[in-house]
C-alpha cells in the first residue's frame, strides 16, 4: 500500500549527487536535495525521478509524513 488510509501528505527528499566520470575518486561532486510534496509515496518517488538533472544519481530518500485536516 503505497497511500495511507488517513489521508496523510508526506514529504520525499531526495539527496541527490553529480555522478563521477570514473571511479579514481578524489573529485568533489555536486549534491543537492530535491523535495516532492505528495499523498502517495510512489508518485512522489517518480516525480523526485524526474526531476533529478542529468548526469546525476539520487543517493538518499527521507520520506516525512503529515495528518492532513479533516474537512
Amino acid at each position: 500500500m503505497t497511500s495511507p488510509a488517513d489521508g496523510a501528505a508526506l514529504k520525499l527528499y531526495a539527496t541527490v549527487q553529480e555522478i563521477p566520470p570514473d571511479h579514481r575518486g578524489g573529485y568533489t561532486l555536486g549534491r543537492d536535495q530535491l523535495v516532492v510534496d505528495d499523498t502517495d509515496y510512489a508518485q512522489a518517488l517518480e516525480a523526485a525521478r524526474r526531476r533529478v538533472p542529468e548526469g546525476w544519481r539520487i543517493i538518499a530518500l527521507r520520506v516525512e509524513r503529515e495528518a492532513v485536516a479533516a474537512t
